[in-house]
């Protein structure tokens, strides 16, 4: 076996056919997405006589001896795509990858392993990480708090409704809310404008991207963006103007969102990472029925990598 590291003009069509359909993490069109903030989408293949065995997308950014990987970025998770003919042991495929890619000179490496791929490879370190996930696929689910309930059916009152992002309708609102709410949290944006509307028009083309939103009085109350892999949706990115507080956008949107995917057969919602320093939000998610999902994060830094 060998390990190659491919750009997406080196892919053959029928791999590219095949990440696509596998999920949105691996799809070609989500990883040209982060090109908009400067990182180039690789794809880390496992080869046998010219049989490609394995694939997992990743990006990089830097250069030389400062170029980082991370599969994936920003709370997204690694996938792996496996020829389905291939008689090869899985364990030794991954073995291999992830040796290849601990001496591939990156300076830092991260690999989220949601899907728990790997087992502790050598050469790297080991972050415990966790998410939340609620099992959503009751006919009748419900968040079992009842004061979440009482916040649903208060913005049904209030005559909230959900409605799919539309770039020329409502990009502009959405980047003052999204500068507003990253203020109000202390915080620089991490994404400029032009990614968001490449997110915008590819979630126009792939259905596995849903981004919703409430509007008042000619203002966006609150923005959601979901990624849908399969089975289960991460909420990925949530955007909210207080002074709408009163109407509960936020909860009637999480609300929604889970009933819409539960009817077309995704079973959890995953409502992310909570910082450590958060504990009230993980109270909040416990409402909602959410359960501890633990997972390894696996890390790599060359020697500048550990200065800086």
């Amino acid at each position: 076996m060998k390990t190659k590291r491919r750009t997406l003009e080196d892919l053959p069509d029928n791999i590219t056919t095949r990440l696509n359909a596998l999920s949105l993490f691996t799809s070609t069109g989500f990883a040209q997405l982060w090109q908009e903030i400067g990182s180039v989408p690789v794809f880390w293949t496992v080869e046998q006589d010219d049989n490609i065995l394995a694939v997992m997308p990743g990006l990089e950014g830097g250069r030389s001896f400062w170029r980082r990987f991370q599969a994936m970025p920003d709370g997204l998770y690694s996938r792996i795509w496996f020829a389905p003919d291939s008689d090869i042991d899985r364990r030794d495929i991954l073995k291999n990858l992830m040796k290849s890619l601990c001496s591939a000179g990156y300076m830092k490496l991260y690999i989220n392993d949601y899907y728990r791929y790997f087992e502790a490879p050598p050469g790297y370190n080991q972050l415990a990480c966790q998410t939340s996930l609620v099992a959503i696929s009751a006919k009748d689910w419900q968040p079992p708090d009842k004061k979440i309930q009482s916040e649903i059916r208060k913005a049904e009152r209030e005559g909230v409704t959900v409605a799919d992002f539309a770039i020329e309708r409502d990009f502009d609102k959405f980047i003052v809310l999204m500068r507003q709410t990253e203020h109000r949290h202390g915080r620089v944006p991490k994404y400029p404008p032009r990614f968001f509307e490449a997110l915008a028009r590819l979630a126009h083309e792939d259905k596995r991207i849903r981004w919703v939103g409430v509007e008042r009085n000619g203002e966006t109350a609150a923005s959601h963006i979901y990624f849908i892999d399969n089975e289960m949706v991460l909420n990925w990115q949530i955007y909210f103007n207080k002074k709408f507080s009163s109407l509960k956008p936020n909860q009637y949107i999480l609300y929604t969102i889970a009933r819409q995917l539960a009817a077309q057969g995704v079973q959890f919602l995953n409502l992310g990472a909570t910082p450590s320093d958060a504990a009230g939000l993980e109270t909040y998610k416990d409402k909602w029925g959410g359960e501890i999902y633990r997972y390894p994060c696996y890390f790599s830094k060359s020697f500048p990598g550990k200065l800086f």
